[in-house]
Formats: structure tokens, sequence, C-alpha cells
């Protein structure tokens, strides 16, 4: 039962109940304990020693005066008060609470139970110790703040304010939860932030944001430790301040729609992607949502090499998710099944998608790196020019014109060791043809937009040694290899393959 008026206070108020009233009618500071120390736990709150019970507030007393109950004359400001011991339960469950709950130094014995009330001004707690604080579905005109707070609930949860709207900013700043802190779907007008503060729930989560909405900033750096689940998966924020330090192992965090308009710490693509790792997965499930959203940050900020770099490593962990699947289809089929095209056709599709995969991440970094396919091209030229050489310098070229292999000057050379260099060297005619370089032929092989004249006038012979025999083949291969990297460097270029 809630005490309705004064009068009704049974037993009869003791005098730190008469110091409290009369502070909050003033509008003052209620002093009944020393500074920055929480009171020790009672052996007995229902025996309190003399010292102690000169510090004693009933939670049903506090809460007539918080709510400016009968015989009550609470100022506007609320409570404030310093070292008290709160016995029994706090229960301002669909109150309308006029003021402010301003706690310094007090320890509770029950946690605060305040669902669905509304509160014209803040809740802050600092350097106290309760089990806990029930307030889902609650409305903040202030703000809720817990500094230096230790919350040990024997039950689930120690903190819970889902669905809770906070005007002003939630802090949980150095206070240590020794059970799971449920924030899903809070809306909370200013910052949030939670430095120095220990989540210790190391086998269930420690700290929920789903959904939650966060307008002044999420504030996470400096965390002193996450033992348990970190769950931001569809939260919202302005700025998101961390440091790698502020989040638990892979496995224990969640990000899946976890969106934010600006990075306040390490913005580089290897720090940022070793925190995408530790939550891109979860039971199994790959998301790429943590990816999108990192690099559209980083693209918005400025930092467009870190932001492709992100949206690279997304495409390679993308490929590897199909291959995976294809991996797990093949492995259901039955070695016996009547099915067998589906088996074939799934190995097909594997090979075709491993082969697809080495030319996009290799050549062209899936679009992200077009210039890869420079250093393809290149690495092309230079090894068909290590075959043009061996073909030049052992004879095995010849000029690509009918009537000079027809000519009696040429067919003189007939059993000459290295024909093409002889003739270039002293006969008139080749004096004045094309001059042979192994790099420009390479060039002219590999690179099929471009033209450089070798082609059109040598040609390996497959008659003259092992040298033109295989450069004559090889060189359908290298122009082959050329049109694809050429293909996909243009297209990386002009943004086609880009899987955005």
């Amino acid at each position: 039962m809630h005490f309705k008026s004064w009068d009704d206070i049974s037993p009869p108020p003791n005098a730190a109940e008469q110091q409290l009233k009369a502070a909050a009618e003033a509008g003052e500071f209620c002093e009944l304990g020393p500074r920055d120390q929480i009171p020790e736990e009672p052996a007995n709150w229902q025996t309190l020693t003399a010292a102690q019970e000169a510090r004693h507030i009933r939670a049903e007393v506090l809460r007539l005066i918080l709510l400016n109950g009968d015989g009550c004359d609470t100022a506007a400001k609320g409570v404030v008060m310093r070292g008290a011991y709160i016995s029994g339960s706090l229960d301002l469950t669909n109150c309308i609470i006029p003021g402010s709950l301003i706690l310094y130094d007090c320890r509770l014995e029950y946690r605060i139970f305040a669902p669905r009330s509304k509160w014209a001004g803040d809740l802050r707690l600092k350097t106290c110790a309760l089990p806990g604080l029930k307030a889902g579905g609650t409305e903040f005109r202030g703000q809720v703040s817990c500094e230096a707070v230790n919350f040990s609930s024997p039950e689930a949860e120690a903190l819970n304010l889902q669905r809770t709207e906070v005007k002003g900013g939630l802090f949980l700043r150095n206070t240590t939860l020794n059970r799971s802190a449920h924030l899903g779907g809070v809306k909370v007008g200013g910052q949030m932030s939670c430095k120095g503060t220990t989540f210790n729930t190391p086998k269930g989560m420690a700290l929920t944001l789903r959904d939650a909405e966060i307008t002044g900033g999420l504030y996470l750096s400096n965390i002193t430790q996450i033992r348990g689940i970190l769950d931001l998966s569809d939260a919202k924020t302005s700025i998101l301040v961390d440091n790698p330090h502020s989040y638990p192992p892979t496995g224990a965090l969640i990000l899946d729609g976890f969106t934010y308009d600006r990075i306040i710490g390490s913005t580089d693509s290897k720090t940022r992607l070793d925190w995408l790792a530790k939550g891109d997965r979860w039971n199994g499930e790959f998301f790429p949502q943590p990816y999108k959203q990192l690099a559209k940050t980083l693209h918005d900020m400025g930092h467009e090499a870190d932001a492709q770099e992100v949206l690279y490593t997304l495409a390679t962990k993308l490929a590897a998710e199909r291959k995976k699947e294809l991996h797990k289809k093949i492995a259901s089929q039955r070695p016996h099944s009547p099915v067998l095209g589906l088996a074939i056709g799934l190995r097909l599709r594997l090979g075709t998608e491993r082969m697809t995969d080495f030319l996009l991440r290799s050549v062209v970094g899936y679009g992200r790196k077009p210039f890869r396919s420079l250093g393809w091209l290149i690495g092309l030229i230079a090894l068909c020019s290590v075959f043009a050489v061996g073909a030049w310098h052992h004879g095995d070229f010849a000029p690509n014109s009918a009537p000079i292999l027809r000519s009696v000057e040429w067919r003189e050379l007939s059993d000459h060791p290295n024909a093409a260099q002889h003739w270039v060297q002293t006969s008139p005619t080749g004096k004045d043809w094309e001059s042979f370089h192994p790099l420009a032929y390479a060039a002219d092989v590999v690179i099929p937009i471009v033209e450089f004249g070798q082609t059109e006038a040598w040609a390996p012979s497959t008659e003259r040694g092992p040298w033109g025999y295989h450069l004559w083949w090889l060189r359908w291969v290298f122009t082959t290899l050329g049109w694809i990297v050429t293909a996909l460097g243009a297209a990386a270029l002009t943004g086609l393959i880009r899987r955005d």
C-alpha cells in the first residue's frame, strides 16, 4: 500500500525523512551522509544500526514527497539528496513526477521501478548502489544520468529503458552493470555516453540498443569493458564516437542495420574493417549492410580511398558467401541421386563462379581498383616479349608479307640461321622495313585497341623452330587475355561492374 498523505505514514516519519521533506519543500539539498562514497551494504535492512537509521529513508516516504502528495508541498526542483539508505521498493509505475529525483552517495535496497511514468525533470544517480532501474515506456523531459553507479541486480536485467523517451541526454558514466542493460527502442534527444562503464553479462546480452534513436550522438569511447553481447542492430545516431577497445570480441557484436552520419575516432579502413568483422555475422548469417553503411559514411566524410577499400572487402566476402552456398548445395546432393544433372550443373556453376570471382578480384578489384588491370597488361606484355625475344634471336620470325617471302633475296636466306635479322641488316628492302622490337610487338599482340604496326610487319614461323612455333599459338592466348583485361579495366573505370 502506498501512503496517501503525510499523516498516513506509519510508523511516523523519522528524523531523516522529516529533514528530506523540509529540504524538498524549500527546494534545497538534503545532506544525510558523506560525499563521494557509497554507503556500506547493511547486514540486515530490517534492523539498521543507529548510524544507518539516522540516514534511513523509506521508499514509500520518498515516493510521497517526490509526487508532491497530500501534506507535502514539494518545490518544482523535486528531490535532491545525499548519503541516504533507502529501504523498500520505490514504485513509480504510471506516475507523473512533477520534478527531478537526484540522488548522490545513496544505497537502495531494491530497484527503482518506474515503467510508463512521466517525468518533468531529471533522474540522476551519482555514486549510488542499487539492484536496478526499470523504466520502460517512460517519458523524461530532462536527462537520465547514472555516474559511478553500481547496478547488481539478482534478476536478468539491471537497466531497462526499452521504448523510453529521453528529451535530454542519457549518460552511463563510470558505472558497473552486472546484468543486462536493455535500451531497445530508446529515443534520446541529446547524447548518449557510456564512457568508463563496465557491462558485465558474460553469458547474455550486455547492452542492447536495437532500434534506438540517438539524436545527439552515441559515445562509446573509453568503455572499460563489455563482457557479453552488444546489440546495435537497427540503431540510429548522428555521430558515432568510439575507439577499437569499445567493442566486445567477434561473435558478441551485432551491427546489422546500425546507421550513423559521422564518425569521431579511427577512420582508416584497416581499423574499421576489423571492427566490422566483429559484428557482420550473427547466428551464421552474413550481413552486408554494415559495410555499405561504413562506406557511405567514409565517402561523405571525404575518405574516398578508405570507402573503396571497404566496398572491395564487402565484394570479397559476398563472393565467398556465394561459393559457400554452392558448396552446401553440392554437399546436400546424394551420391546416387536421380537428379544427377542438378549436381553437375551446380559444380559447373561453382567453377564459373570461381573463375569469374578470380578475374573480377585480381584484375579490377571488383571494380574498386581499376588500375590493377594496367598491372596485368604490363605483365602480359612483359611475358609475351620474353617469347618474342626468344623467337627473334633464334631466327623464328619472318616478314608478314607474301611478296617479300616470294622474293629472290629472301629465298636466298632460307638456310641462314637468323634470316630475319640478317635481312634487315643487309637488304635494302629489309633496312626500310618496320624495325622489330619485342616490347612493341608484345604490346601489339596484347592490347587490342592499339596498333603499333609490329604484327602487320612480322609473324612468328611455325617451321623455323620451337620458339616461333610456341609464340604462334601463344599469341592467341595473349590476345584473348588482353581483350579480357582491357574490357574489365574499361568497365571498372566507367563503373559498370561495381556492385553498389
